[in-house]
């Protein structure tokens, strides 16, 4: 079995529509802290994941 091929702008926007849709979720049941909290450690994870970060 091959190795899964992304382009990068596929990575970059996928993980925008998934932060978007994570955050309007979370927002219905965190606080503005938490929220602010986890959109955070979403970007900390996406630029430690990013090759060359």
């Amino acid at each position: 079995m091959g190795l899964l091929q992304i382009d990068p702008g596929e990575i970059v926007e996928l993980g925008t529509q998934v932060a978007m849709h994570g955050a309007m979720r979370a927002a219905e049941v965190l606080s503005a802290d938490d929220l602010f909290e986890m959109l955070v450690g979403i970007a900390a994870l996406i630029y430690e994941i990013a090759p060359g970060g």
